[in-house]
């Protein structure tokens, strides 16, 4: 009833066979469905399409006759033929949701196009939802674009939500984030949770709007409250950053777990992060070692190397050498310098892995490189002593150096002595015991006290002079940052 009651304003230009539709409606309205169909088929035999489409309405609802689908979409389609558009709106759902008919995507471009051309705002939306994913017609997510704007500007939300992606994307158009803000803040305020969400990630990474975080607390506030997942732990990360909204640990892990207990990745970390370091929660390491676990297993490299650490260290899981070594190789192979540098350690010590000096020098290296002044002290030890490397006295100067510059005593003892010698170096008497003096000063026990005993035979050997210009050099040493 409420479908023929919408199309009341077409019968107004109804003249002709066209009385007799407007008998049918007459009828029909009354609920006297028999004499409707034989008013809208005596019509509809006389090329009336609006008749045909009604004649179609009746027998798809089963209204004054028995409900038959075929007979149906028989007078659809001839409404349609004649460029009913109510008729092609119908035929498009009709195939493409397969109902009362065989799902045809074809069919559904066809008549979409049709209907569309003629204005109709969801066979617009559908048409592009058909090229985007390439349903019934070869993927053009240029048209895709094309039509969902002509659908957006009519004020379809799925349209506007739909382009809105193909800019943000860069599919079938240039990339605009914009434009695809200023779609996704229509939807947004229609309430829907993703574009809410996406709002939020746009003003807290300033992408197509001014960075905003109290703007973007605000969008993800909207989302989670829906119980979007992804903003819940946005929302939570932003609490626990105090970025946009009052620092409030507590609540981030509230929120983290909200979004946890629905498998939002993106949380997991964030939640084993708290409970490692007892932020907003009580700190639990086999809590967060559960954590951790679950964003290692899906890829997270940082997750990964945590997850090593906590065996190696036996912190809410048992120590476990090789549950550490998997873990950080997995890390390190996906860049994780950290874990470079722990499994690097790991076979220099033969702990959990049976030691080996050439994987040690190998997992060493690029944390040396980039600075990591430990690995750089023994990548220096491993030249030094020829373990695992061909022992080349100037590549472990070369190190050490590097460790003894930014405070590590072990390379400071070790640079003096090779120094001293002058082996893989020029002998400077003066500057190793300058280093002598800076590690003897920080190291204790009984190997504070070798070191100390070394920095004395060095200064037994210098001219008064020498002397006083290497303790100057030394009281005035200051580490490089």
């Amino acid at each position: 009833m409420q479908r023929i009651l919408a199309f009341v304003s077409l019968l107004a230009i109804c003249g002709g066979s066209g009385a007799d539709t407007r008998k049918g409606f007459e009828a029909y309205t009354s609920g006297d469905f028999k004499t409707a169909v034989q008013e809208f088929r005596a019509s509809a035999q006389q090329g009336d399409a609006l008749a045909m489409f009604y004649l179609g309405e009746c027998f798809y609802n089963g209204r004054g006759t028995l409900q038959d689908y075929s007979e149906a979409v028989k007078w659809y389609r001839q409404s349609a033929d004649k460029g009913q558009v109510e008729a092609q709106e119908t035929l498009v759902s009709l195939y493409f949701f397969g109902t009362g008919v065989a799902q045809d995507y074809s069919e559904a471009a066809k008549w979409s196009a049709l209907a569309a051309k003629q204005g109709k705002v969801y066979p617009q939306y559908l048409l592009g939802y058909m090229y985007d994913q390439g349903k019934g017609v070869a993927q053009d997510q240029a048209q895709a674009a094309e039509w969902y704007r002509k659908a957006a500007e009519q004020g379809n939300a799925d349209a506007q939500e739909s382009l809105a992606s193909l800019l943000f994307f860069g599919r079938g158009v240039k990339q605009d984030y914009v434009e695809a803000a200023k779609w996704t803040a229509k939807v947004a305020a229609q309430g829907r949770a993703y574009p809410q969400y996406l709002m939020g990630w746009m003003y807290e990474q300033g992408r197509g709007v001014a960075q905003d975080f109290a703007q973007a607390a605000q969008w993800y506030r909207k989302a989670a409250d829906q119980n979007d997942a992804r903003a819940q732990a946005s929302l939570g990360f932003l609490h626990y950053t105090g970025k946009g909204v009052a620092q409030d640990l507590t609540e981030a892990v509230k929120l983290f777990q909200k979004a946890a207990a629905q498998n939002e990745a993106s949380a997991y970390s964030s939640l084993a992060w708290a409970y490692y370091q007892g932020k907003g929660t009580a700190q639990d390491f086999a809590e967060a070692a559960k954590w951790f676990r679950k964003s290692a297993d899906g890829g997270e490299a940082q997750s990964k190397y945590m997850l090593g650490y906590l065996y190696e260290d036996g912190k809410g899981v048992a120590a476990d050498g090789n549950e550490a070594a998997k873990w950080y190789r997995q890390a390190a192979e996906a860049g994780v310098v950290e874990a470079m540098e722990g499994l690097g350690a790991l076979y220099f010590f033969g702990k959990g892995v049976a030691q080996d000096y050439a994987e040690a020098a190998k997992w060493y290296r690029v944390p040396a490189e980039k600075g990591r002044t430990y690995a750089q002290y023994l990548l220096g030890y491993l030249y030094e002593e020829g373990k695992g490397v061909t022992a080349d006295h100037a590549q472990a100067v070369k190190w050490y150096a590097l460790a003894a510059e930014k405070g590590d005593a072990r390379a400071q003892s070790h640079l003096g002595w090779m120094l001293w010698e002058g082996k893989g170096t020029q002998k400077d008497a003066v500057r190793a015991y300058m280093w002598s003096n800076l590690a003897a000063s920080q190291l204790s026990g009984e190997e504070g006290e070798r070191v100390g005993k070394v920095r004395d035979f060095i200064a037994s050997k210098l001219a008064p002079d020498q002397l006083a210009k290497a303790q100057d050099l030394a009281r005035n040493w200051k580490p490089k940052q």
